[in-house]
């Protein structure tokens, strides 16, 4: 199946704004994640950390729909799903 991974701020810079990716049926978010990392060098350290989780603080949505982190393992993806990753936010 294929998914979008879009990215933003600081993560357009090290992912690109869109990719489409291709997963096997019913691959979770963490894995759509995992696999897409890898293809880049600061991928992985971007958005897991050491313990194999994603970063709590990382904004993550499907189809518009913010995921909580407890959530991001057991989310099961479907074709054609768009997938959205937000840095933290400072400002001041």
């Amino acid at each position: 199946m294929k998914v979008t991974i879009r990215a933003f701020a600081r993560f357009k810079d090290i992912f690109g704004e869109i990719n489409e990716i291709t997963l096997p049926e019913s691959a979770s978010l963490s894995d759509a994640l995992s696999d897409f990392a890898t293809g880049f060098p600061d991928g992985s350290g971007a958005l897991f950390s050491e313990d194999g989780a994603v970063h709590p603080y990382i904004f993550v949505m499907v189809n518009r729909v913010r995921i909580p982190e407890k959530d991001i393992s057991s989310q099961v993806l479907s074709e054609g799903d768009e997938v959205v990753i937000y840095p933290p936010v400072s400002g001041g």
